[in-house]
């Protein structure tokens, strides 16, 4: 009988991780490999079979909760329990990093398993897609808008955990280094000192870790991330479904839902703002 190991993924393993996952109908993963070993909170593994590489899965360490994604079992090699196996390394692997919440967003082949091991559903989160804009939005009139520099990366970081009730410094470093960003800042009155109202960090596939506040600055920011993509090109934005207004709001203005996805969760609930929440880095990764 084949044996079935499971042990860390090296760079060599990511043309296996991109084919197994282009083979279930997803978008090239190269750039989420980049991604991933790029970043130190993240947890790679693949599972072999006399040395091949039969199945894929990361975990990401955001503080207190962890992120589970990319879990691919290769289909000859289903119904073995090697799914299962691999949820449950990244599970271990995550509590030993001291997260005390699990999260995941389910495929339909995937959640009975998830549900086995002890995880509900949260929430869902709203996959939409748009074309490129060919103008750039105006700038709300009590806002400025300017490019990230990496010294805005301390209160990006403060705003995100208010958001999400997560610690993600690590990832949203790495992609403002891959991909930069911009940050929108109040404009007040009397000379008072700037603060950040919300931010753009375009990630890969389509996504852009979006987080602002206020309802129009949300709905800004999607639109610019619209409208500085290559010709020909779309933008996702993942929208817990709690923001409900934005999800309807953007369905209105012509975005497409293209699915919807449970998060799922082992352990307590973050205390998130799901409403200051317009777009994911991925997800795999919240």
């Amino acid at each position: 009988m084949a044996e079935f190991s499971i042990r860390t993924m090296v760079p060599d393993d990511a043309a296996i991780g991109v084919a197994l996952a282009r083979a279930q109908g997803w978008r090239d993963r190269t750039r989420f490999y980049e991604i991933v070993f790029r970043t130190e909170t993240c947890i790679p593994l693949v599972g072999e079979v006399d040395g091949s590489v039969v199945a894929t899965g990361i975990g990401v360490v955001n503080g207190p909760v962890g992120w589970l994604g990319a879990l691919i079992v290769d289909e000859p090699w289903r119904g073995r329990g090697y799914g299962r196996a691999m949820t449950e390394e990244l599970m271990r692997r995550l509590r030993d990093a001291g997260c005390r919440t699990l999260s995941l967003e389910a495929t339909d082949a995937g959640r009975p398993l998830y549900e086995r091991l002890g995880f509900r559903e949260a929430t869902t989160y709203h996959q939409l897609q748009a074309e490129r804009l060919e103008q750039p939005p105006a700038v709300p009139p009590d806002r400025t808008l300017r490019r990230l520099l990496p010294a805005d990366l301390p209160e990006i970081v403060a705003l995100d955990r208010a958001a999400t009730d997560e610690e993600r410094s690590v990832p949203l470093r790495v992609i403002a280094e891959l991909y930069g960003g911009w940050v929108l800042e109040t404009l007040p009155d009397g000379g008072a000192a700037r603060t950040l109202a919300g931010f753009l960090m375009p990630a890969e596939r389509a996504y852009g870790a979006v987080i602002a506040p206020r309802f129009e600055d949300g709905l800004f920011l999607l639109d610019l991330h619209r409208s500085i993509v290559p010709a020909g090109a779309n933008v996702r934005a993942g929208i817990p479904h709690e923001h409900a207004a934005a999800w309807r709001e953007l369905r209105r203005r012509g975005w497409v839902e293209t699915w919807r996805a449970p998060r799922m969760l082992l352990g307590p609930s973050p205390a998130w703002r799901p409403k200051w929440i317009w777009g994911q880095i991925n997800s795999g990764m919240g």
